[in-house]
């Protein structure tokens, strides 16, 4: 048996994009109470999420800043396309979770699973399929160790559900 960690799958659950897009008011601030959905996802430091989406904020307000004449447009075009803080928090989640799977089966077996990233990194490309030791990985890098990896992971292991408790 294993447990199979899919990082796209499990954020079209726990955190898709309409419940991400929501956490963005139109005066560019973060919508704190849109991000309860961060509640019901078990693993992960919600302040820390949080401070994600806060800083993404904050750059778009420097943006805003920035454009002076064009401020309008560009205020426009983030709150009509918010795709850096979507990503910036879906990519902040999946780390998390990728840190609580280290954590929680360090020492075990586990195969590397493909990313379904428009444009995978090539060098993970190489580990597809390939098994190593959780918190040893393939030449010292196992999937989620760079920020925005979408790989996957099949945990070797009995257990039928993944935990990710602290």
């Amino acid at each position: 048996m294993s447990i199979i960690f899919d990082p796209t799958n499990m954020l079209k659950k726990i955190a898709p994009l309409k419940k991400v897009e929501k956490i963005l008011s139109g005066r560019v601030t973060v919508k704190k109470t849109a991000l309860r959905f961060l509640d019901d996802i078990e693993g992960i430091d919600k302040s820390q999420v949080l401070d994600v989406a806060l800083k993404t904020v904050k750059s778009y307000k420097a943006r805003i800043k920035a454009a002076d004449d064009e401020s309008t447009e560009v205020k426009t075009e983030i709150l009509d396309d918010p795709k850096l803080l979507v990503n910036r928090v879906q990519n902040e989640i999946v780390f998390q979770m990728h840190e609580g799977i280290k954590r929680n089966y360090g020492g075990q077996k586990a195969r590397w699973l493909p990313s379904d990233a428009d444009d995978p990194r090539p060098e993970h490309q190489l580990n597809y399929g390939k098994e190593y030791i959780i918190g040893e990985g393939i030449d010292g890098v196992e999937p989620g160790d760079e920020y925005g990896c979408k790989c996957g992971v099949e945990i070797l292991t009995d257990e039928t559900q993944l935990d990710l408790s602290f």
